[in-house]
């Protein structure tokens, strides 16, 4: 495909070139032709009035005979021509015969072809041809009347052989056919280069998405200009990066969600199987059995979430958009999680700008979020530390910050935070419970209501998490 697209452009460049010097080569030819014509022909007619200007002379008894032959053969030096001058009744009393034609005896002999007679009425013509058969070959013949006394007392015709003429046209149609040949050869060189510079990265670019479809996300289209191509070329490397984190991102799921619930199934069986041939003692086994309902209950937690998750991201779950009362939200979410808040002995403190803030947005999902960023903060929070709740207005929107004690997340780990399953301590998250999936789920969220979720964290010093709603709209 790629080579075919390289010679359609090859010959569609070749075509062009060949019908544009061809075009040019024949307006060239006709202009040329025409001009050497045209210009033979105001030669041709310059002389015919200085011979006219020469019969006065030798009519009036200026100049001899012999005067006006040197003149007559002067102009045939110069042009080339026959030379006749005819009386009134057409019989040329005075001729030179030009050296590039057959010597011919004209004087006394009468002119009778109807140019004589056109000419004899005051115009001057121009023919191409042999003149009444008068020459063996064609010849350019201008006619003009001969005036005495502004009067017209004959005519004077000068015959130029095409020959020298068409010599002169040969040579010059040779050029213009030697030039168009070599501007055809360089331009097929050109049109070459040019045409591997603009195929080649698609041939690139075929071949890598080739390597790509069969799992190979290692090569890049090497980028050498910045045109169309050069953007496309670009725009590729930028969809490989894309389709290699997104592979790199699902083998990372599968392996984690295959460890995920491969370790809970493990230690439910192992607990299980001792309880069932009395490996566990009996004092034991509602110990055990309650470590396997609390792995069961995880694993049950991993697929609420890989549901949601799947749900968010193939754009399966729908907004129920209300107005409520995020306050209110965050005071139920607080609530139902004092028994949890007491165990740590932690403290609580909620920072509202008003006693009622309201937004628009899905009531459940907002809940989700809140509960989310909230668990992550009680998990993280030492013992006995405290836990920030914060809402406040800036024009149209309404922001919520929820702020920990924890141990901070370093700078680098920051943009990774919100990819599935990604865990700073995988050991520790797993010892507290968590899935990896519930920051990736509140980020969906948020952007699913078309605003954003920022985090603020320094090492050390704990972590902030914010995010924005619209604010409801007046009544």
């Amino acid at each position: 495909m790629s080579r075919s697209l390289f010679v359609r452009q090859m010959v569609t460049y070749l075509v062009i070139i060949l019908t544009a010097l061809a075009i040019l080569a024949i307006l060239l030819s006709s202009f040329f032709q025409n001009y050497i014509m045209e210009t033979r022909t105001a030669e041709l007619v310059r002389e015919g009035e200085a011979i006219s200007q020469y019969i006065g002379y030798y009519l009036s008894g200026l100049i001899d005979t012999r005067t006006l032959h040197y003149q007559y053969q002067v102009i045939d030096r110069f042009l080339g021509v026959t030379i006749w001058v005819t009386d009134a009744r057409g019989y040329i009393w005075s001729s030179h015969n030009s050296t590039q034609l057959d010597a011919v005896e004209w004087e006394n002999e009468k002119l009778t072809i109807d140019e004589f007679v056109q000419v004899l009425e005051g115009n001057t013509i121009t023919r191409v041809g042999r003149f009444g058969e008068s020459f063996p070959v064609p010849v350019l013949t201008v006619g003009m009347p001969l005036k005495i006394n502004d009067k017209v007392g004959g005519t004077i015709f000068l015959h130029s052989p095409i020959k020298g003429i068409n010599r002169t046209l040969r040579d010059t149609y040779m050029s213009i056919w030697r030039s168009a040949i070599i501007s055809t050869v360089l331009s097929i060189f050109i049109s070459y280069f040019i045409t591997r510079r603009i195929t080649n990265p698609l041939i690139e670019m075929n071949m890598i998405s080739r390597e790509i479809a069969t799992g190979n996300f290692k090569r890049r289209v090497k980028v050498k200009t910045r045109d169309e191509v050069g953007q496309l070329a670009m725009n590729f490397n930028a969809m490989a990066d894309s389709l290699e984190k997104l592979e790199l991102m699902r083998r990372s799921f599968v392996a984690n969600v295959s460890h995920e619930l491969k370790s809970p199934l493990t230690s439910m069986r192992g607990y299980i199987q001792g309880v069932l041939d009395h490996t566990i003692s009996n004092e034991d086994r509602e110990k055990y059995l309650a470590i396997a309902l609390e792995e069961t209950e995880r694993m049950n937690r991993l697929i609420n979430d890989l549901l949601d998750l799947s749900q968010i991201q193939t754009g399966q779950f729908s907004l129920d958009i209300k107005v409520l009362d995020i306050n209110e939200t965050i005071r139920r979410v607080l609530i139902a999680w004092e028994d949890r808040i007491n165990e740590k002995g932690m403290d609580i403190e909620v920072d509202f700008d008003q006693e009622a803030r309201l937004v628009e947005g899905d009531p459940d999902r907002l809940q989700q979020v809140i509960i989310n960023l909230l668990d992550n903060a009680i998990k993280f929070t030492r013992e006995g530390g405290l836990i920030k709740l914060k809402t406040w207005q800036y024009k149209e929107k309404v922001f919520v910050k929820v702020e920990d004690q924890g141990p901070g997340i370093p700078e680098d780990e920051i943009a990774h935070i919100w990819e599935p399953f990604y865990q700073i301590d995988k050991s520790r998250s797993r010892v507290k419970g968590g899935t990896g999936l519930g920051l990736s789920i509140v980020k969906k969220i948020i952007e699913g209501h078309g605003q954003n979720i920022w985090l603020n964290s320094e090492k050390g010093k704990g972590s902030a998490f914010i995010f924005s709603l619209r604010a409801a709209k007046k009544a």
